[in-house]
């Protein structure tokens, strides 16, 4: 007791003297987690329950190891335990590194993975996507970079497209039934959701655990609308990527299967635009090459780059002067005969034709809207009388009676106010005091 306190530093330093020399060259046995490269070198956890041990594998020494480890390996690990002062932390230098076998969270997702194959969740025929989804609901972790990365690439490659977005937890144990209330919720044909993301970052095996659970792939594999998830990095593969209509790598990923290119597509709106004219152009052509043989032979043809006043004037001068009156008018027969069906050729080429359709198309969007209108005031009184029924002054206009004590707080039990306390009492239609017999 009389001895002069030590320093953190000099308490660690002999620490490390006294256990880095016997724990050298130490053979441990475990469970790989967590596993991640951060510059040269790698670290990761060995666990078995109740207990972890922080390890790393220098990059001087990753030439000599024949099995990187993974997550949820079994591994024996040689090394020696050494201990960080400035960080004060705990670690094994791993040296070499053998298989010992599959960790208790693989052998557990296997099992899991051969329960539900068996019951068909995995071979199900895949729902298409929709290739212009109006409105994509979105369900993640409220503020993670998951939903980040999604808003990000919904808006530069299709930015009419609406997100609605349903938060749900990422792991721990709100993350099933939070995910499974949002599934539930964003299919319902009232919000006019037409595909579903179901999106997390990446994590450890046990951080996305809760993407494994069997209710939560049931509800993946039996949604209304197709789903697409992007759980985890690329090398993660949880048991809702096995059921989902599509997979993506990463959420940025799922966002891109989800959404249309708007470049890709103003690109392919441009040469279909170029093709067409050019189509026009070569119709254009041979109509007038075709007038040009009926009428001309072997004539000089009109010039096409001439205004089209001038090109039939010169057509008829040329007429008029070389051709007899009856091969006259029946040339005159064939050109507003060609000339018609040119006009039908562009009206056709112009969309005119489509113009009927249009018409009946818009007649009929009216009463559509109206009913869609109409369908949502009914669901809107459905929730207001819902509401209403959770007024609390509606049971006091029933006959109950709601007792407050002094402090103006509700008693919800007949042993809160002590006798002789002071109470009120109201009714619907007013208060009166009371003391507690």
């Amino acid at each position: 007791m009389n001895d002069a306190p030590l320093t953190v530093r000099r308490l660690l330093e002999q620490v490390k003297n006294l256990i880095e020399k016997p724990f050298s060259g130490v053979c441990v046995e475990g469970e790989v987690s967590n596993f991640r490269a951060s510059g040269r070198h790698w670290y990761f956890t060995l666990k078995e329950e109740g207990a972890t041990l922080q390890c790393a594998i220098w990059s001087s020494q990753q030439r000599f190891v024949k099995h990187p480890p993974r997550d949820g390996q079994r591994v024996v690990v040689d090394g020696n335990l050494n201990l960080y002062v400035a960080g004060g932390s705990l670690t094994l230098a791993v040296t070499q590194v053998r298989l010992a076998g599959l960790g208790d969270l693989q052998v557990r997702l296997r099992q899991l993975e051969a329960e539900l194959r068996q019951r068909g969740l995995f071979d199900r025929p895949r729902r298409p996507l929709p290739r212009f989804p109006k409105r994509i609901g979105v369900v993640a972790a409220e503020g993670g970079a998951a939903l980040r990365d999604v808003l990000e690439v919904s808006v530069r490659r299709a930015p009419g497209v609406e997100i609605l977005i349903a938060p749900a937890a990422a792991q721990g144990e709100r993350c099933v039934p939070e995910n499974l209330m949002a599934l539930q919720e964003i299919q319902d044909e009232f919000w006019g959701c037409d595909l579903i993301l179901l999106v997390r970052g990446g994590g450890s095996l046990e951080d996305l655990w809760g993407f494994n659970d069997p209710a939560l792939v049931e509800a993946v594999a039996t949604c209304r609308l197709p789903v697409i998830t992007g759980v985890g990095h690329e090398i993660d593969t949880t048991l809702v990527d096995l059921a989902a209509d599509r997979r993506a790598a990463t959420p940025s990923q799922a966002a891109e299967l989800a959404t249309p290119d708007r470049q890709q597509l103003t690109s392919e709106l441009a040469r279909r635009v170029e093709a067409l004219h050019a189509r026009m152009a070569w119709r254009v052509q041979g109509f007038e090459t075709t007038l040009n043989l009926l009428v001309d032979h072997g004539l000089m043809r009109c010039d096409p780059l001439a205004e089209p006043a001038q090109r039939l004037e010169s057509l008829a001068r040329r007429m008029e002067e070389s051709q007899p009156l009856r091969r006259l008018e029946r040339a005159g027969s064939r050109w507003a005969l060609l000339r018609q069906r040119l006009v039908h050729a562009s009206a056709a080429a112009s969309g005119e034709k489509d113009r009927p359709r249009w018409e009946s198309a818009t007649r009929r969007l009216e009463p559509a809207l109206e009913r869609s209108i109409i369908g949502r005031r009914e669901r809107l009184a459905v929730l207001n009388a819902r509401l209403e029924g959770l007024n609390p002054a509606g049971p006091l206009s029933r006959g109950f009676v709601l007792v407050r004590d002094g402090e103006g707080r509700p008693v919800v039990s007949s042993t809160a106010l002590p006798g002789g306390a002071e109470a009120s009492l109201v009714w619907a239609d007013g208060e009166r005091k009371a003391i507690v017999g």
